[in-house]
């Protein structure tokens, strides 16, 4: 399972990707520039990342407890350890950001913060994962986590289910989406779980049948003339085709005013992002099995911290854009691109310093595994992914 956390890194990446061009999309007064067709590509093509994050989470959970019997003491067992390594860094950092919010809002003097600062005001944030953009994340995963019992104990009992969840998985959420654009016409259904439904159950499903899955899965030489090819060319094409409509789609919109039907760009936003998760564990087999080993153990780094950069990255930006820049091409793509790598480079260090030396660093960041999956050799990577 150490491809995984490989996945958790490219996808922090594309996190980070998204947030940081969000600035020049909004800056940009002339978007028929060449610079603003390239931070729109980064910014509506690496829009997996939530998704992948929600995906990964289901396998690892399913592929964990799925053969283990369900009582009162696992259950207990698991709502702890969210509570500690999810929800405590969550709460703390809620505060942080509604701090840093109200305190640059009000004229930046500690007199404005409590004048406008309110506990209600705060607690209602906290319970909708809004205190800051990103939270949203953790708000989502909490609804899953809430699901999570209740799932497993019906999929363990009606197990001939489980090889149906990733059509069940799409047609729920397809379900949602023209119930709520024909009837409710719910704004923030980003924050609902059931946004999210379907990366959940192929997440669920590729763990339980996460060998099998691999086998797929992993792409090498002698599999290309085999069935198992004949998965990877439609997926690779469905992919590349909606990554590439879906940013096309925003393109045209954000340069020409262009409008469609909100259905056409959820379309293309969801076949982006459900094939996302799978192209990136193909990428991910294929590094491990070819990368230097520091280099792949270096990746894997940033996955073992990832949770914690989700929760930080957000602070370091925010300071880093307060930055003054003069807007000449040249200047404004290096101010981005620094900001980028400012951006990751901080908050991985902050993150993977804390965990190697606080003991406590689990409150802020999340626990980091007992067993670091780190890999020894270039042999060892071979025979983990061939098992």
């Amino acid at each position: 399972m150490n491809i995984i956390y490989i996945v958790r890194a490219l996808a922090i990446l594309g996190v980070i990707f998204v947030h940081v061009t969000s600035i020049p999309i909004g800056e940009i007064v002339d978007k028929s520039t060449p610079m603003f067709f390239y931070f729109n590509f980064l910014n509506v093509f690496n829009k997996f990342g939530t998704p992948t994050f929600i995906f990964l989470s289901a396998l690892v959970l399913f592929y964990s407890y799925f053969d283990r019997p369900l009582n009162g003491k696992l259950i207990a067992r698991f709502y702890q350890r969210r509570f500690l390594y999810i929800l405590t860094p969550y709460l703390i950092f809620s505060a942080f950001y509604y701090v840093i919010q109200v305190y640059y809002s009000f004229g930046e003097t500690w007199e404005q913060f409590f004048q406008h600062a309110s506990f209600s005001d705060f607690f209602m944030m906290v319970l909708y994962g809004k205190t800051f953009y990103h939270l949203y994340f953790v708000f989502i995963s909490t609804q899953l986590y809430i699901l999570f019992p209740v799932l497993l104990w019906f999929l363990q009992r009606y197990q001939r289910v489980t090889k149906h969840l990733i059509w069940i998985g799409f047609v729920l959420q397809w379900v949602f989406v023209l119930y709520n654009h024909f009837s409710l016409h719910y704004a923030d259904k980003g924050q609902l779980a059931i946004s999210y439904i379907s990366y959940y159950l192929m997440g669920a499903f590729c763990g339980i049948y996460y060998p099998v899955f691999k086998d797929w899965m992993l792409v090498t030489w002698s599999k290309l003339f085999s069935v198992k090819a004949l998965l990877w060319i439609p997926l690779w094409t469905l992919w590349i085709a909606s990554s590439f409509g879906d940013v096309n789609l925003w393109y045209q919109t954000r340069v020409n005013d262009f409008s469609a039907n909100s259905l056409l760009y959820e379309c293309y936003w969801f076949f982006h992002t459900f094939t996302s998760p799978l192209i990136l564990l193909q990428i991910s087999y294929f590094l491990y099995r070819t990368l230097n080993t520091k280099i792949i153990n270096t990746i894997i780094h940033l996955g073992v911290t990832s949770f914690g950069v989700y929760i930080i990255h957000a602070a370091v930006l925010f300071y880093y854009f307060r930055l003054p820049v003069s807007y000449t091409p040249a200047t404004y793509y290096l101010y981005i691109a620094s900001g980028y790598a400012v951006t990751l480079l901080i908050s991985w260090g902050i993150v993977g310093l804390a965990q190697k030396y606080v003991k406590s660093s689990w409150m802020l960041f999340g626990s980091k595994p007992k067993v670091l999956p780190y890999i020894k050799s270039r042999s060892a990577a071979h025979r983990q992914t061939a098992a």
